[in-house]
């Protein structure tokens, strides 16, 4: 009898947190008519798990998203004299940021690299693209990019890219970017 219980009981949780989508039909040739149904509510929208493309910051400070963005925006304490060192140089600079929502690296490094941007007065030219598990994109915008790793920080210039961050910052993103925006010798994590 414990053994049937604890069948019954691990095929119901096994219906209720399954992903996969099953349909049953019956058959209603010996069931009378049913009642016509009352109109469904209008489907409250839901976040997807995973954002792709071309995508605003404002969509990784709400919902799902805002679970791990916003507080680690709050926590993290920036280098306030390397972005005093930062800001005058960010000016006339195209910031591309590669990331997955899925992705822990970009979870982490995102909201930081935005609360440094905020710091330093970045707020345009900064394109955001979040891309799926393999580092796509349903439009395309990876590519010619060569994102390999998430997140990616390009910071380009008149078109050409100066470096990038990729995946970890070697010091401290506001260091990394820094030596990227001075044209120091700098390599990324993943660089030959």
């Amino acid at each position: 009898m414990k053994t049937y219980k604890t069948g019954l009981l691990a095929l119901a949780l096994g219906a209720l947190v399954s992903c996969k989508t099953t349909t049953t039909t019956t058959s209603t040739a010996s069931k009378a008519p049913e009642a016509p149904a009352a109109p469904a509510k209008p489907a409250t929208p839901q976040q997807p798990e995973m954002l792709t493309g071309e995508t605003e910051r404002m969509e990784l400070q709400t919902g799902t998203f805002g679970s791990w963005f916003n507080p680690n925006y709050k926590e993290y304490s920036i280098d306030k004299d390397v972005v005093l060192q930062l800001k005058p140089l960010l000016k006339d600079v195209d910031v591309t940021v590669f990331m997955g929502t899925w992705c822990s690296d970009s979870k982490r490094e995102t909201p930081r690299f935005y609360k440094i941007l905020d710091a330093a007065g970045k707020t345009q030219d900064v394109e955001l693209i979040t891309v799926d598990r393999s580092k796509t994109t349903p439009e395309g915008l990876e590519e010619g990019k060569d994102i390999k790793r998430v997140p990616t920080l390009i910071f380009s210039k008149n078109g050409t890219e100066l470096g990038r961050i990729v995946e970890y910052p070697i010091e401290s993103l506001e260091k990394d970017m820094l030596k990227i925006l001075q044209g120091q010798p700098y390599k990324h994590a993943y660089a030959d």
